[in-house]
Parts: structure tokens; C-alpha cells; sequence
């Protein structure tokens, strides 16, 4: 038999029992409805953004979330795109040639299912792109190197110099903005140099 308070330890058991169910129960309904209307409501905001016309907003915090809410105007017109050059010093102190750190790669059927240099290429890319973007709301007569981004983009450069010539002395960098030719996109129509970096040297 059990005594007047073991009875009460297992009601009181039992009860949070119940209740943790209770709450498992009318939560787990609640949260799907809820997801569902904000899924409804993200889509609704861009079948509007499709459809209506209005005026462009800049903001920094929305470029963050601009993964959310694409742009329309992908296929409005071919325009000039950032690119990252690099060269590197060797180690018998001659500079290399300029080379590109997001080349065209060859397209695979493979690629469909797994495709992890081609995402990590665009990784670096939608870096590049961001830079650009800091660079374009820099005030005017500031120095670049004060951005997050271009250290970020330092780092990136680094890391490929020392995968590529290991023995590096120096390198340096440039964001061109190329034109692609419309029936040899390999070769850019025109190249126009936003930004050189000052030569950084291996400590």
C-alpha cells in the first residue's frame, strides 16, 4: 500500500506529466499554423515586389537580409561584375601573372548532386560582391583597409597565395569590373579597375 504521501509525489508526478504532454500536444499544431502563415506572408511580399513597382531602398542591414528577398531584374541587363585579381612575388623576387581567384569552372552533371568547390567558389564571390558594395558607400577620401570586408578579402588572398606559391616574398590585389562578351563570356568586353591594394609583403 501506498502512503498518503507517496500518493501525493506520483499525483504530483503524474500531473507535470500530463502537463508536459498537454503542452507537447497544443504547441505542436500552434507552431506549424504559424509557420505556415509566415511562409504565406514572405511569398505574398514577393509576389507583390513582382508585381508592383516601387521606389529602390539602400540600407546596410537589408543588404544582410538579401539572401530573403531576392532581386527581380537577374535577367534586366548584362552589367559589369566584380572580379578579385591576384599576384604574387615568387621567391626569386619576380612578380607572377595576374590570376583570378573565382575562374570559370567547367560545368558536370556531377555537380548537381555534390558541388562543394563550385559553392565555396561562390562563397568567395558573394564576398568579393560585398566588398564592392562597402566600397560603394565609402565615404569619400576614406581608406578602404578600415572595412571588415577588406580584411576579409586580405585573408582570402593570403590564403591563396600560400596554397599556390607557397614560398611567397609579397602579393597584391585588384577588384576589376569586367564586361562579359555576349558570345565569349571567358573573355570580358571591357575591364575597368575599381580598387589596387598597396603591396603586402611576408613578415
Amino acid at each position: 500500500m501506498c502512503s498518503g504521501s507517496s500518493l501525493k509525489e506520483i499525483a504530483l508526478i503524474s500531473s507535470k506529466t500530463l502537463t508536459w504532454s498537454g503542452v507537447l500536444i497544443y504547441i505542436g499544431p500552434r507552431v506549424a499554423q504559424m509557420t505556415f502563415v509566415f511562409i504565406i506572408l514572405y511569398f505574398s511580399i514577393l509576389l507583390f515586389a513582382l508585381f508592383f513597382k516601387s521606389r529602390e531602398i539602400k540600407s546596410p542591414w537589408l543588404f544582410y537580409l538579401r539572401a530573403f528577398f531576392p532581386n527581380w531584374k537577374f535577367f534586366h541587363a548584362i552589367g559589369y561584375a566584380p572580379r578579385l585579381y591576384v599576384q604574387i612575388k615568387s621567391e626569386e623576387d619576380q612578380w607572377l601573372e595576374w590570376q583570378v581567384i573565382y575562374p570559370r569552372i567547367k560545368r558536370n552533371p556531377f555537380h548537381v548532386f555534390h558541388n562543394p568547390e563550385v559553392n565555396l567558389h561562390l562563397a568567395n564571390q558573394n564576398l568579393v560582391e560585398h566588398f564592392v558594395n562597402d566600397l560603394n558607400q565609402l565615404a569619400k577620401g576614406s581608406d578602404a583597409r578600415q572595412l571588415v570586408t577588406y580584411e576579409l578579402i586580405d585573408r582570402l588572398v593570403r590564403s591563396f597565395a600560400e596554397r599556390e606559391a607557397p614560398d611567397w616574398r609579397a602579393y597584391r590585389f585588384e577588384i576589376r569590373m569586367e564586361m562579359p562578351r555576349l558570345n565569349h563570356p571567358f573573355e570580358p568586353e571591357d575591364v575597368q579597375v575599381m580598387l589596387i591594394s598597396p603591396e603586402v609583403r611576408h613578415e
